[in-house]
């Protein structure tokens, strides 16, 4: 079955389009009139533009290196056009998104700007990294230090960004939720 792949595509929105099956290393694609082209999948944005029939397979080549010739293709499925109406006629439910996808914030506030804000207040790297993980953020101890001394240091804010706007009470709510949770 014919295809027709858009002129903006790129590799990963053909892929998506028309999945290969496991195990594929290469397509042929094939125009009427035309020979076919073998290819790596990785190089499937080629086609942008194109219309024809597309095979996933493996390859078997003749040969080493960059001379090799290709012996054998052996075809592990095809891509087909997806039906237009059954893809607009059953729209797929939005899935909620897992909290390893979302940053974490405090107050509101990026974990790096509350920790530049942290350090500006005087907090070390201990009470700030409990604090942290009280509200679900783990930071490397390098990047927790190197943000804590950004906070420290007003000239680095132009260059490494500002810190949290907190007030003195949401600071001092924060080291005692330290203290009461540890």
């Amino acid at each position: 079955m014919n295809i027709s792949i858009p002129s903006n595509a790129t590799t990963q929105s053909i892929q998506t389009a028309h999945v290969p099956p496991r195990g594929a290393t290469h397509f042929r694609f094939t125009t009427p009139g035309k020979k076919p082209v073998i290819d790596k999948l990785k190089n499937l944005d080629t086609l942008a533009g194109c219309s024809g029939k597309l095979e996933y397979g493996t390859v078997e080549f003749e040969g080493r290196g960059r001379h090799a010739k290709i012996k054998a293709f052996a075809v592990l499925g095809s891509a087909v056009e997806p039906d237009r109406k059954a893809v607009s006629a059953a729209p797929k439910a939005v899935e909620p998104k897992n909290s390893k996808g979302r940053k974490n914030k405090i107050h509101g506030f990026s974990a790096c700007a509350v920790a530049k804000a942290l350090g500006r207040a005087g907090v070390k790297w201990e009470e700030a990294d409990r604090i942290f993980r009280a509200h679900g953020i783990e930071m490397s101890k390098a990047s927790l230090s190197v943000q804590l001394g950004f906070g420290r240091n007003p000239e680095s804010w132009k260059k490494h960004g500002q810190p949290a706007p907190l007030t003195e009470e949401q600071i001092a709510e924060l080291r005692d939720e330290n203290i009461s949770n540890g």
